[in-house]
């Protein structure tokens, strides 16, 4: 594992890099993603711009969640309000951090 740098916390979503190998992750209870910087940045946009790929459904459970489809038709992310909430907040955090250190190294 690299000497990562935390970028963002919010609830049970932490966001970190290793700039040395420019290699993103997303941390979350049940899933760690990693990114190449291209492709953090593609994912951010996707985040941000909401898609149509986000919808609530409701579980067996009877709660409703935030479901988010991934261009992997096998690998879908469900969120409750809270964590969904969070997940972004900490995306949005972690650009603007990212952004921060790449003038500090400037």
């Amino acid at each position: 594992m690299c000497d990562t740098k935390i970028l963002s916390q919010r609830g049970d979503t932490h966001i970190s890099v290793c700039h040395k190998c420019r290699t993103y992750y997303i941390w979350q209870q049940n899933f760690v993603l990693t990114f190449t910087q291209n492709k953090f940045f593609d994912f951010l946009n996707i985040i941000k711009s909401n898609g149509d790929e986000l919808f609530f459904s409701s579980f067996p459970d009877g709660e409703f969640r935030l479901i988010m489809k991934t261009p992997y038709p096998d690998i879908v992310f469900s969120f409750d309000e809270e964590q969904w909430q969070n997940f972004r907040d900490a995306l949005q955090e972690s650009y603007y951090m990212n952004e921060f250190y790449g003038m500090l190294n400037n």
